[in-house]
């Protein structure tokens, strides 16, 4: 049965803290799922792109800042970004900042610290791994149902976007250089952005064919049909292929247990 946010894609709150409630609308999300780079691809959705080893590193780097600070006001530490195969600054970061693996007993060792750093990083590529693929999940969905946005409604999102959230000169700037992305990675936001705005418009639509006197159950059935033909998360999972190593719930190579899409 086909939900709310299957006919969305509209980004879980539980994945990640983004720069703000409105900043969601030009963080972590506007890198892009899809990639044209040459380097290794880690993970491809059939018939909408693809994510390469390159575009994943470089987006874990962002979500790591933007996880540390929403905004960030100054420098960020090098051990934000956890940094194998030694971790020397991830480790240093966490006992400057004083972080305990339990609330009591001795101070944790180098070596726990290390193989905390090392998790860390491989939450924040799973993380990372599954948005862009869930980005690229809304654009095969705009394509599914013909939506299309012009490089003008880009631009013109964009710029209204940033000019609310960075209305000072120079904030908007200090922004990208801090977390590390680039008015390019702001423009594909504001372009998944727009294919979300015309979805909910379409979703919108098809609730008001739903007669009101219905059971929420009888009514969700009827929107289920309603919205048939459009891809379910379960669906598009199954059309998302990861190299091993990358595998998340988002891939038609997970075997867990976790919702797709949803971090494991």
């Amino acid at each position: 049965m086909i939900e709310r946010e299957d006919i969305l894609r509209t980004r879980r709150a539980h994945r990640r803290a983004c720069v703000a409630a409105a900043i969601a609308l030009v963080g972590l999300a506007g890198c892009g799922g899809s990639s044209n780079s040459s380097d290794e691809i880690v993970a491809r959705v059939a018939g909408v792109g693809s994510v390469s080893k390159a575009t994943l590193a470089h987006w874990t780097g962002v979500e790591a800042v933007v996880l540390y600070q929403e905004t960030p006001l100054g420098p960020v530490p090098k051990g934000v970004l956890p940094d194998p195969p030694s971790y020397g600054a991830c480790i240093a970061f966490l006992r400057e900042t004083g972080q305990r693996l339990v609330n009591t007993g001795p101070p944790p060792t180098t070596a726990q610290l290390k193989s905390k750093c090392a998790e860390k990083l491989q939450k924040l590529r799973v993380l990372t791994l599954n948005t862009l693929l869930d980005w690229d999940w809304t654009i095969g969905a705009a394509q599914q149902l013909g939506m299309k946005v012009t490089s003008s409604e880009i631009k013109r999102r964009y710029e209204e976007v940033s000019g609310r959230l960075f209305p000072a000169k120079g904030e908007l700037a200090s922004y990208l250089e801090r977390t590390g992305q680039t008015v390019p990675d702001m423009l594909f936001r504001a372009k998944v952005q727009l294919f979300e705005v015309k979805q909910a418009a379409r979703l919108a639509e098809l609730e008001k064919l739903i007669p009101k006197n219905l059971s929420a159950k009888k009514a969700e059935a009827t929107l289920a049909e309603l919205a048939k033909g459009v891809r379910t998360s379960k669906q598009w999972a199954a059309l998302t292929s990861c190299q091993p190593g990358y595998v998340t719930s988002a891939c038609a190579q997970y075997k867990g247990t976790e919702a797709p899409g949803y971090p494991n």
